[in-house]
């Protein structure tokens, strides 16, 4: 009984150990998964009331730009449904301080609703973040990263979060300010690298790289044509919805635009188009007295600080009625296309046209022809200021397809020719611009240095007849094995002043 008995409590105590074992590793197993968790928890700062986590802040100076990046994390319960918070960094020292761009976190009703009201008025809002659920923690986060004018001061600046409530839900609104940098860590710039694929630091003293003139800016224009009786039947509304309407598509259009570095609004110009329904006479101050109300309510609603505004009217557009007509199916159109050109507008063009084949011309007119004259038309002009190196680094990492060629060469000169950066960026360039010569001639020129003669001879295809490609086709013919036509082309480079030209007929000689 005894042996029995101690088997027993063998076997219990054997259980009970088991029993702590799986406890113990399902313990140690959870604590494990939490360990990221923690780690992520403690290397962030925190914010607003200790619910916004911010990590990977990462500050780097570009030129005259400053570049600001981190990661904001909350938790569901962060912020309610029908509320919001704006998430504005702030960059202190004890005299000075400067706001970065804020931006709104919406709850789940408030987003709901946001996204409603900007799909109904077709304006986008430009300060809400891009938000991501992260499946498995329950978590949200979105990326802060923003460009602004560096100052000398900011190198010695600290970094707050200012956390601003929405006044809604019965709640007064309450800002938070949280320090959570004593001073930014200023990134160094990043170092040159040499390219590998270059096989011969002598092709780099032959090829001939063209060089732009200096970019002081661009002045450029963008048209628009909004029609009455579109999809959006604008025509349909009074006068100071129109009014809405056309401001709205300006501003839209405005935004979009300037929000490119360096870019601002120079100029506006808009013109309404009117169809010949009635008394000329009538219908000139009727256009006169549109458009006066149309100028008053953009002067009242500036687009802009400071831009020269234009705006007049067309009441009768016979020029594009004649243009329509000519295209159109309808009966007689040569007719009407006769009266149009012999019978002046005073003179009572409209009543001959009414008269017409008993008015059926006149009639297909008025129903499908007049309501698309009815538009206005509007013209931008933009001014757009050159970048300097450091601020166009900037901008081909985040946007380059907003940069002119003049940017991309300002990029490629601040870098040693024959480095992997120098390569890449006129590659790029010749991608973005394949109808410009002169990328297209840099990019064969580097193709060049890299003894890539398939390529080289894709890009200057082209532009072999093209004086400024004189010398890199020479330099192509040479390493073909061609050198009567590599002479040729030489010969003809160096007559045209360029210096490389006489170095490699020297080495062709030999």
């Amino acid at each position: 009984m005894r042996t029995i008995r101690n088997k027993t409590i063998n076997i219990k105590a054997i259980t009970a150990m088991t029993v702590m074992n799986v406890i113990t590793k399902r313990i140690l197993g959870t604590l494990l998964l939490c360990l990221p968790m923690a780690a992520a928890a403690v290397c962030a700062q925190v914010a607003y009331k200790g619910q916004l986590y911010i990590s990977e802040e990462r500050f780097q100076r570009q030129g005259d730009m400053l570049h600001v990046y981190m990661k904001v994390s909350y938790d569901d319960s962060a912020i309610g449904s029908g509320e919001s918070l704006t998430f504005t960094p702030v960059l202190k020292t004890d005299s000075t301080a400067v706001h970065l761009s804020s931006v709104v976190i919406n709850g789940y009703r408030n987003e709901k609703a946001a996204r409603r009201e900007e799909a109904l008025s077709r304006k986008r809002r430009g300060n809400i973040a891009v938000v991501v659920k992260e499946k498995h923690s329950g978590k949200r986060y979105f990326i802060y990263d923003t460009s602004l004018p560096y100052k000398e001061w900011m190198e010695k600046s600290a970094l707050y979060i200012e956390s601003e409530e929405c006044n809604c839900n019965g709640h007064r609104a309450h800002l938070y300010e949280d320090r959570l940098l004593a001073a930014i860590p200023l990134a160094k710039a990043p170092q040159e690298i040499s390219d590998p694929r270059v096989k011969s630091g002598a092709l780099i003293s032959w090829v001939e790289f063209l060089q732009l003139g200096k970019d002081e800016g661009e002045t450029f224009s963008m048209q628009r044509i909004i029609p009455f009786y579109g999809e959006r039947h604008i025509g349909d509304l009074n006068e100071k919805k129109q009014n809405k309407a056309v401001f709205e598509d300006l501003a839209s259009d405005i935004r979009e635009t300037i929000q490119h570095y360096g870019t601002t609004l120079t100029a506006i110009s808009v013109k309404g188009y009117g169809a010949p329904i009635g008394d000329n006479h009538k219908n000139e101050i009727k256009s006169m007295k549109r458009a006066l109300s149309l100028k008053r309510y953009l002067m009242t609603n500036p687009l802009t600080s400071k831009n020269a505004l234009d705006v007049s009217w067309v009441s009768e557009d016979w020029d594009s009625i004649a243009s329509l007509t000519a295209t159109s199916g309808m009966a007689l159109k040569n007719a009407v296309l006769d009266i149009i050109r012999t019978v002046d507008v005073v003179g009572g063009r409209e009543k001959v046209l009414e008269n017409l084949n008993q008015g059926a011309p006149y009639q297909y007119m008025k129903q499908n022809i007049f309501p698309r004259v009815y538009r206005v038309g509007y013209t931008l002009t933009f001014n757009r200021r050159a970048m300097d190196a450091q601020t166009a680094r900037l901008m081909l990492k985040n946007n380059p397809n907003t940069m002119s060629l003049s940017d991309f060469y300002t990029v490629a000169m601040s870098y040693k020719a024959g480095t992997r950066e120098f390569d890449d960026v006129m590659d790029l360039a010749a991608r973005l611009f394949p109808d410009n010569a002169e990328a297209n001639i840099n990019a064969a020129a580097v193709a060049l240095t890299r003894n890539d003669t398939p390529l080289a001879r894709k890009y200057l295809e082209r532009w072999q007849t093209d004086p400024k490609a004189y010398n890199n086709m020479g330099v192509l013919y040479l390493l073909e094995g061609n050198k009567d036509k590599a002479e040729v082309y030489l010969q003809m480079a160096h007559a045209a002043g360029v210096r490389q030209a006489q170095e490699v007929l020297k080495c062709l000689k030999k």
